[in-house]
């Protein structure tokens, strides 16, 4: 989730793990595997990270593993690196031009390519390690038109504001960076895509592109073949997906949406909250003064709390994972996770992703120190919770779930850019945990529940 990288991230530097299943109460070692480190700064093998005393941070902004190779995307230096497990950098893309680049040698474990590349943004790999690539630029369209009448210069001055959009298209790439072709909304050198949310390729070798309305009310889905050719395109509304009485009776708030496992099949991650104070008091006060924001001190007969007070009566009731079918364009099922009202703020929780299996993860942060990961079945059935403890002696980010079922993150501290990996088979199962007859017996009743929800 493009979003929220650092928080994510700081989870899956755990060194120690707790079961909270049914064992109960063991504590269980999870070793971090495939570790590395890349040196920060603006060499071929060099990660680029920039550190300003205001306190602001640029480091990488996109990372995933897949095939057996982590592909990092360096925002500093501009350009797409792919390394081995070991750590050897064997392919690198960067912002340029082919000139002195040398021949194409494909025996070469070392391969340096160049592009014009704008902005890199969202990178994808299907499985013959062919990688797509967002490339985005940053256009200024003018905007209407205005006239300032309270200048004090002697000629009235008319203003031009102007509009920021970013247009983009993906580019393919093969496995050892040569250029294939540019892809647009209709195909292969077609017009260019506007916010582009996500892009991944599914099991078949088709590439999905997901974009989403600046109101980030509907988005579109769209389906490539390898060749580039558009196969299909859906729209989905935030009113396909969110129920009209939620609405009516609390606030509800699309969180993330991503292909899953399936074909023709997106998910969507929904939390929703209500409030605990009068709400038929406050919708007396609104019909009186207009919106609830404009309410600050009503002592009248009948009166409110202050603006301040209500802000602060905000219960998260849990969330909502909605799966989407686009062929039927319908709702397929729906599964959904209760939280208790009152007591402490909650923290919300993060959709990470899903694996090859469709298996989703979950993480929420407990403290500074601490985080839960839960990992559930497609059912909506629970497979495990793990409680995570983390040092805080790095920036963690680029949290990825892998198909494989592996997670994988990066910490930079002064020098280096640390590469994570962990298998998530230990995170699902373990030898030492045993279902019990009670346990077995609370899946198959909460399945149940789920399949009729």
């Amino acid at each position: 989730m493009r979003f929220r990288n650092t928080a994510i991230c700081a989870l899956l530097a755990a060194v120690v793990l707790v079961w909270q299943g049914c064992g109960g109460g063991q504590i269980v070692e999870l070793k971090k595997e495939g570790l590395f480190a890349v040196p920060i700064g603006s060499g071929d093998e060099e990660i680029g990270i920039i550190r300003e005393e205001s306190g602001r941070f640029i480091g990488p902004s996109r990372m995933l593993f897949k095939n057996g190779f982590f592909f990092m995307v360096d925002d500093v230096n501009r350009k797409i690196m792919k390394i081995t497990t070991p750590g050897d950098v064997i392919l690198v893309i960067s912002k340029g031009n082919e000139e002195g680049a040398g021949d194409v040698n494909t025996l070469k474990t070392k391969q340096r390519r160049y592009y014009d590349f704008s902005l890199i943004g969202d990178i994808a790999v299907d499985g013959e390690n062919n990688i797509y690539v967002e490339d985005k630029k940053l256009y200024k369209e003018e905007k209407e038109s205005f006239i300032d009448i309270l200048s004090f210069d002697e000629e009235i001055k008319e203003e031009t504001e102007y509009e920021e959009i970013y247009k983009s298209y993906i580019l393919k790439f093969d496995r050892i960076g040569s250029f294939i072709h540019k892809i647009g909304i209709g195909g292969v050198d077609s017009d260019p895509f506007y916010y582009i949310y996500r892009i991944d390729v599914d099991k078949n070798g088709n590439l999905i592109v997901i974009t989403a309305e600046d109101d980030w009310q509907s988005w579109n889905s769209y389906k490539y073949s390898e060749n580039g050719e558009l196969i299909s395109k859906c729209t989905v509304t935030r009113e396909d997906i969110v129920e009209e009485e939620e609405e009516e009776e609390r606030a509800v708030f699309v969180m993330d949406t991503m292909p899953t496992g399936n074909e023709d099949e997106l998910v969507y991650w929904v939390s929703y909250y209500e409030t605990t104070y009068d709400t038929k008091r406050m919708k007396k006060e609104e019909d009186l003064w207009g919106e609830e924001i404009e309410i600050e001190d009503y002592n009248s007969s009948g009166g409110g709390s202050s603006k301040q007070e209500k802000r602060t009566m905000r219960d998260l009731l849990g969330y909502r994972l909605v799966y989407y079918d686009l062929q039927r364009e319908t709702v397929s099922r729906t599964f959904k996770w209760g939280t208790p009202l009152g007591g402490a703020v909650e923290s919300t929780e993060e959709f990470l992703g899903m694996d090859g299996a469709s298996n989703g993860f979950l993480w929420k942060y407990l403290d500074e120190n601490k985080a839960i990961v839960t990992i559930f079945k497609q059912d909506g059935n629970v497979i495990a919770k793990r409680s995570f403890a983390f040092e805080n002696d790095g920036i963690w980010m680029n949290v990825h779930v892998s198909e494989d079922g592996s997670v994988s993150a990066i910490k930079v501290d002064d020098t280096y850019v640390h590469f994570y990996r962990w298998r998530s088979d230990r995170l699902i199962s373990s030898k030492d945990e045993k279902v019990t007859l009670k346990g077995f017996i609370s899946e198959k009743v909460e399945g149940f529940k789920n399949a009729n929800r």
